[in-house]
């Protein structure tokens, strides 16, 4: 990755930074659970899980930025929450899809909402240099209550199927929508639109 950028973001709730070669015990606890994976797929092995953790850090370290993944922290101490996640199209760059997930005792406490909001508000504010104008999130038809961070961030359904639901947020659309989050959603990220990116400069 670029060390001139810095990956890392805060909100109300939660710190973020990338993924690391100290996070293997993280991805094992998420991908082997399955809780976590109910709705994801079949529960990971440790040496499958080993395996995509290897990849994933792979993508954190791979210039230009097509894929990033965040480990989330407790901002009060209380360690790992799971992972935030970022893909860019390779068809169109400036699309990106975004991914949550939380270790079971961390569910349905807010702190999802918290780390995606923040997540949104870096990716469309510029804070990377990634020029991004679309982001999406998708979930299985068959856990609606994933669709209640999407839905109270101003995301709209794009499509959804009986597989699939397609949630969609377009940066003309964001301001307007950010104004209507909740408080819960709201936080340290404020500094972050606030203050235009001044990285023009860099590559992602």
């Amino acid at each position: 990755m670029n060390a001139a950028v810095d990956w890392g973001y805060a909100a109300r709730r939660v710190g973020a930074r990338l993924v690391d070669d100290r996070d293997r015990a993280l991805y094992r606890s998420l991908y082997s659970d399955a809780a976590v994976m109910a709705h994801v797929g079949a529960a990971l092995a440790p040496e499958a899980a080993d395996a995509l953790f290897a990849k994933v850090c792979a993508a954190n370290a791979a210039t230009p930025a097509m894929a990033r993944y965040w480990r989330v922290d407790d901002a009060r101490g209380g360690g790992p929450i799971g992972q935030v996640s970022m893909l860019r199209d390779a068809a169109d760059p400036r699309c990106a899809d975004l991914g949550v997930m939380l270790l079971p005792q961390w569910q349905n406490r807010g702190v999802g909402l918290s780390a995606l909001a923040g997540l949104v508000d870096a990716l469309l504010s510029d804070r990377w240099p990634l020029a991004l104008e679309t982001l999406t999130a998708r979930h299985a038809a068959a856990n609606p209550n994933a669709g209640r961070l999407t839905g109270a961030l101003g995301f709209v359904v794009a499509s959804a199927d009986a597989a699939q639901v397609l949630w969609r947020l377009d940066r003309r659309d964001w301001p307007q929508a950010r104004a209507h989050w909740p408080a819960a959603a709201l936080g340290r990220q404020r500094a972050a639109v606030a203050v235009a990116s001044d990285r023009s400069g860099e590559s992602a």
